[in-house]
Protein backbone atom coordinates (compact mmCIF):
# COMPACT_ATOMS: atom_id res chain seq x y z
CA UNK A 1 0.00 0.00 0.00
CA UNK A 2 1.31 3.43 -0.89
CA UNK A 3 1.95 5.80 1.98
CA UNK A 4 -0.24 8.47 0.39
CA UNK A 5 -3.19 6.06 0.47
CA UNK A 6 -2.82 5.18 4.16
CA UNK A 7 -5.54 6.50 6.46
CA UNK A 8 -4.81 9.21 8.99
CA UNK A 9 -2.27 8.32 11.66
CA UNK A 10 -4.94 8.23 14.38
CA UNK A 11 -6.71 5.37 12.61
CA UNK A 12 -3.43 3.59 11.99
CA UNK A 13 -2.76 3.55 15.73
CA UNK A 14 -6.06 1.79 16.33
CA UNK A 15 -5.25 -0.63 13.51
CA UNK A 16 -1.91 -1.41 15.19
CA UNK A 17 -3.71 -1.82 18.53
CA UNK A 18 -6.12 -4.37 17.06
CA UNK A 19 -3.40 -6.16 15.15
CA UNK A 20 -1.23 -6.50 18.26
CA UNK A 21 -4.23 -7.62 20.30
CA UNK A 22 -4.64 -10.48 17.82
CA UNK A 23 -1.06 -11.28 16.78
CA UNK A 24 1.23 -9.73 19.40
CA UNK A 25 2.81 -11.13 22.53
CA UNK A 26 4.04 -9.55 25.75
CA UNK A 27 6.32 -12.06 27.43
CA UNK A 28 8.97 -12.24 30.09
CA UNK A 29 11.47 -15.01 29.50
CA UNK A 30 13.10 -16.55 32.53
CA UNK A 31 16.62 -17.61 31.67
CA UNK A 32 18.88 -19.74 33.83
CA UNK A 33 22.18 -17.92 34.23
CA UNK A 34 24.54 -19.16 36.92
CA UNK A 35 26.70 -16.03 36.84
CA UNK A 36 23.85 -13.77 38.03
CA UNK A 37 23.00 -12.91 41.63
CA UNK A 38 20.04 -15.31 41.89
CA UNK A 39 20.89 -17.73 39.08
CA UNK A 40 18.08 -16.45 36.82
CA UNK A 41 17.41 -13.46 34.56
CA UNK A 42 14.05 -11.90 33.71
CA UNK A 43 14.04 -10.82 30.06
CA UNK A 44 10.96 -8.83 28.91
CA UNK A 45 10.16 -8.98 25.18
CA UNK A 46 7.34 -7.62 23.05
CA UNK A 47 6.93 -9.16 19.61
CA UNK A 48 4.54 -9.55 16.72
CA UNK A 49 4.96 -12.50 14.36
CA UNK A 50 3.83 -12.60 10.75
CA UNK A 51 4.49 -14.52 7.54
CA UNK A 52 7.06 -12.75 5.37
CA UNK A 53 4.25 -11.67 3.02
CA UNK A 54 2.96 -9.45 5.85
CA UNK A 55 6.23 -7.56 6.32
CA UNK A 56 4.51 -4.26 5.48
CA UNK A 57 2.25 -4.67 8.54
CA UNK A 58 5.27 -5.29 10.78
CA UNK A 59 6.91 -2.20 9.29
CA UNK A 60 3.76 -0.23 10.10
CA UNK A 61 3.91 -1.41 13.73
CA UNK A 62 7.60 -0.48 13.84
CA UNK A 63 6.88 2.98 12.41
CA UNK A 64 3.98 3.69 14.77
CA UNK A 65 5.95 2.59 17.84
CA UNK A 66 9.16 4.16 16.51
CA UNK A 67 11.37 1.42 17.89
CA UNK A 68 12.31 -2.25 17.61
CA UNK A 69 13.57 -4.32 14.72
CA UNK A 70 12.26 -6.86 12.25
CA UNK A 71 14.06 -10.19 12.14
CA UNK A 72 13.60 -13.63 10.62
CA UNK A 73 12.11 -15.89 13.28
CA UNK A 74 14.80 -18.43 14.27
CA UNK A 75 14.14 -21.80 12.65
CA UNK A 76 11.28 -20.46 10.53
CA UNK A 77 12.75 -18.78 7.44
CA UNK A 78 9.41 -17.61 6.00
CA UNK A 79 8.28 -16.04 9.29
CA UNK A 80 9.23 -12.56 10.48
CA UNK A 81 9.06 -10.96 13.90
CA UNK A 82 8.86 -7.35 14.92
CA UNK A 83 10.75 -7.46 18.21
CA UNK A 84 11.41 -5.03 21.05
CA UNK A 85 13.70 -6.41 23.75
CA UNK A 86 15.45 -3.18 24.73
CA UNK A 87 14.12 -2.20 28.16
CA UNK A 88 14.43 1.52 27.50
CA UNK A 89 12.39 1.20 24.29
CA UNK A 90 9.83 -0.93 26.13
CA UNK A 91 9.55 1.69 28.88
CA UNK A 92 9.57 4.79 26.67
CA UNK A 93 7.77 3.61 23.51
CA UNK A 94 5.83 0.34 23.82
CA UNK A 95 4.31 0.70 27.29
CA UNK A 96 3.12 4.30 26.84
CA UNK A 97 1.47 3.35 23.52
CA UNK A 98 -0.52 0.53 25.12
CA UNK A 99 -1.30 2.65 28.17
CA UNK A 100 -2.93 5.15 25.80
CA UNK A 101 -4.52 2.66 23.38
CA UNK A 102 -6.01 -0.02 25.60
CA UNK A 103 -5.81 -3.67 24.64
CA UNK A 104 -8.78 -6.00 25.04
CA UNK A 105 -7.55 -9.57 24.60
CA UNK A 106 -3.97 -9.08 25.81
CA UNK A 107 -4.83 -6.53 28.52
CA UNK A 108 -3.97 -8.73 31.54
CA UNK A 109 -0.66 -9.89 30.04
CA UNK A 110 0.20 -6.27 29.27
CA UNK A 111 -0.57 -5.14 32.83
CA UNK A 112 1.71 -7.83 34.26
CA UNK A 113 4.36 -7.09 31.64
CA UNK A 114 4.29 -3.37 32.52
CA UNK A 115 4.51 -4.18 36.23
CA UNK A 116 7.57 -6.40 35.66
CA UNK A 117 9.34 -3.84 33.45
CA UNK A 118 8.60 -1.15 36.07
CA UNK A 119 9.94 -3.47 38.78
CA UNK A 120 13.13 -4.04 36.82
CA UNK A 121 13.49 -0.28 36.39
CA UNK A 122 13.08 0.15 40.17
CA UNK A 123 15.80 -2.51 40.72
CA UNK A 124 13.36 -4.93 42.40
CA UNK A 125 15.31 -7.75 40.78
CA UNK A 126 18.28 -7.05 43.10
CA UNK A 127 16.62 -8.35 46.29
CA UNK A 128 15.63 -12.01 46.64
CA UNK A 129 12.07 -11.49 47.87
CA UNK A 130 11.11 -8.85 45.29
CA UNK A 131 12.86 -10.83 42.56
CA UNK A 132 10.67 -13.80 43.48
CA UNK A 133 7.57 -11.60 43.23
CA UNK A 134 8.56 -10.55 39.71
CA UNK A 135 9.10 -14.21 38.78
CA UNK A 136 5.64 -15.07 40.10
CA UNK A 137 4.10 -12.27 38.03
CA UNK A 138 5.84 -13.62 34.92
CA UNK A 139 4.28 -17.03 35.59
CA UNK A 140 0.80 -15.49 35.62
CA UNK A 141 1.27 -14.28 32.04
CA UNK A 142 0.44 -16.12 28.82
CA UNK A 143 -1.82 -18.95 29.97
CA UNK A 144 -0.40 -19.03 33.50
CA UNK A 145 3.04 -20.16 32.35
CA UNK A 146 1.83 -23.43 30.82
CA UNK A 147 4.40 -23.24 28.04
CA UNK A 148 7.37 -22.66 30.33
CA UNK A 149 10.28 -25.06 30.49
CA UNK A 150 10.62 -24.85 34.28
CA UNK A 151 8.05 -25.11 37.08
CA UNK A 152 7.57 -22.05 39.28
CA UNK A 153 8.23 -23.94 42.51
CA UNK A 154 11.50 -25.32 41.14
CA UNK A 155 12.67 -21.85 40.19
CA UNK A 156 11.72 -20.31 43.52
CA UNK A 157 13.55 -23.12 45.34
CA UNK A 158 16.75 -22.49 43.39
CA UNK A 159 16.90 -18.70 43.69
CA UNK A 160 20.24 -17.99 45.29
CA UNK A 161 20.48 -15.71 48.31
CA UNK A 162 16.94 -16.28 49.49
CA UNK A 163 16.28 -15.87 53.20
CA UNK A 164 13.83 -18.76 53.11
CA UNK A 165 15.05 -22.14 54.25
CA UNK A 166 15.26 -24.80 51.58
CA UNK A 167 12.78 -27.63 51.93
CA UNK A 168 14.47 -30.80 53.04
CA UNK A 169 13.63 -34.18 51.62
CA UNK A 170 12.77 -36.66 54.38
CA UNK A 171 15.39 -39.34 54.90
CA UNK A 172 14.52 -42.83 53.72
CA UNK A 173 14.66 -45.69 56.21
Amino acid sequence: MELSKLPKERYLKYYVLGFVDAEGCFSVALKKQETTRFGWVLDPVFHVTQHESGRNVLELVQNILNCGRIIEKPGQPSTLQFLVDNRRQLKEKVIPFFDRYELLVKKNDFILFRRIVDGLERKEHTKPETFKELVKLAFHMNMEGKQRRYQLEDILDTIKGSSETTRETPAKD
